[in-house]
């Protein structure tokens, strides 16, 4: 077994077995506290019930000692209380009913508004029970009496809440009531929202468990991914040396063939053509004569040949006047072989660019030109050089056939040096684009700038451009 496997097994089975040990547990001690919430939500809710129908019930009371100690005829005064108290109803099942001193009803429920109500009246056997409990409460001064009742939204018999007292002046009862329906319903639904809530905390325990083993794994991959950014890091210092090593030799060589070799070819041409000119009187056969013109030629033809691969392997331009000149050396040297056109622009680079950096661009559009004229067929080259505080950009962009990208990747002979010119900017933490079609081949590539060596973007408003049109 893989010590990975090992690790994920020590530290996840554990955790997910206290998880459902802990699940159990909750899923107990959750019911038990709906059961006493449940007792409690009930006592408080006929609580405020009871206290609910206390005021309704003084209110309606209130309305008909205002009648009963108002002016007018005693029976005009009784028949306005009771048509007020008609009118008076609250919530969707809430009416009020009264009584006489003998025990009768005064309202007939045929008049109120409400569809469907009954009362309990103490002639009818159904419902004389109920009648002399609320009777027996008012005459004991009033309060709560319990019974059941027909509900008019619904026409079931359900519990009722009721609540009666009396009023004084007429020797009548007055009460009203609630169906106790609704109150099951909001116990139901407590139950029900405890069910939920443990199923809804089961799951949510069942994510926990599968979040750590995910976190266990994520962890073991953010250890991989660290090592891994390590070794980038590693390999990518290494590359840069790798490059500096061979910026350096080239610099090296650079300089053997402009101090030695060309020193020596200059010198030695400069003896050829003095030993020519001392013979132009002499008696040299004209075979002779020619033979050493040629010499003298292909001397110099070698001699330039070695200054312009010197000048390949390091321009002193790029050491001596910076990235812009060494730029526009390398686009004249592309125009003289008359292939394309190349049009060099630099816009707002000033002094200052770190010597890596330079090397990297140089090398890039080195490489870019090169591919133009071996492979591109191209008519037209631009080179755009941008700075800025934070970063230099350079773009490459060709008006030639293009090239498969997909399959230049694919292949590992080809493309060796888009490669190059890659691992070149993202050794410097840059990064480098190539976009192709038939209609050409646009290479961007930026590389920040360390705060400390930023140039400052150049003054002028406009930018620098210097073209090379073809002769």
């Amino acid at each position: 077994m893989k010590l990975r496997l090992k690790l994920v097994l020590l530290s996840g089975v554990p955790i997910v077995v206290a998880l459902m040990l802990m699940s159990v547990t909750m899923q107990q001690q959750t019911l038990k506290l709906a059961h006493e919430e449940k007792a409690l939500v009930q006592a408080a809710f006929m609580t405020s019930k009871e206290a609910e129908l206390r005021h309704y019930v003084e209110l309606a009371r209130n309305t008909l000692v205002r009648i009963a100690e108002g002016p007018g005829a005693l029976d005009e005064r009784k028949r306005l209380a009771l048509d007020t108290i008609k009118r008076m109803q609250f919530g969707n099942n809430g009416y009020f009913f009264v009584y006489d001193q003998h025990g009768q009803l005064m309202i007939d429920p045929q008049t109120l508004p409400l569809k469907g109500v009954a009362f309990c009246d103490p002639n009818d056997p159904q419902s004389a029970d109920s009648a002399y409990r609320i009777l027996a409460t008012a005459r004991r001064g009033g309060g709560v009496v319990r019974y059941s009742w027909h509900k008019p939204s619904s026409q079931e018999v359900v519990p009722k809440l009721g609540y009666v007292l009396t009023i004084p002046q007429w020797d009548w009862v007055i009460g009203t009531g609630i169906y106790l329906d609704d109150v099951q319903q909001a116990l139901r639904a407590i139950e029900t929202g405890a069910q939920a809530n443990i199923e809804g905390t089961r799951q949510r325990i069942y994510l926990i468990a599968a979040l750590c083993v995910v976190l266990i794994w994520t962890g073991g991959l953010v250890l991989n991914l660290k090592d891994h950014r390590v070794s980038s890091d590693k390999l990518r210092r290494l590359a840069r040396r790798v490059v500096h090593s061979q910026e350096q030799e080239r610099v090296r060589v650079a300089r053997e063939l402009h101090d030695g070799v060309v020193q020596v070819l200059a010198s030695s041409k400069f003896l050829l053509e003095t030993a020519q000119l001392q013979l132009a009187d002499a008696a040299v056969p004209p075979a002779s004569r020619s033979a050493l013109a040629q010499g003298v030629d292909q001397l110099a033809g070698a001699l330039a040949e070695i200054r312009r691969v010197s000048h390949g392997l390091r321009p002193a331009l790029l050491d001596d006047l910076g990235l812009a000149p060494a730029l526009e050396l390398l686009a004249r040297q592309m125009q003289q072989c008359g292939a394309f056109e190349v049009r060099f622009a630099c816009r707002g680079l000033a002094a200052g660019l770190p010597p890596e950096h330079g090397t990297a661009l140089f090398r890039i559009a080195q490489e870019a030109l090169q591919n133009c004229c071996s492979h591109a067929r191209a008519r037209r080259v631009e080179l755009v050089l941008r700075g800025t505080r934070r970063a230099v950009a350079l773009s490459i962009e060709d008006d030639g056939c293009g090239f498969d990208m997909r399959r230049v990747s694919a292949d590992g002979e080809r493309g060796i040096g888009l490669r190059n010119m890659r691992e070149r900017a993202e050794s410097l933490g840059g990064d480098l684009h190539v976009a192709s079609s038939s209609r050409g081949t646009r290479i961007d590539v930026r590389l920040p700038l360390p705060s400390a060596a930023a140039p400052a973007p150049a003054r002028e408003s406009f930018p620098l451009v210097i073209a090379h049109p073809l002769t």
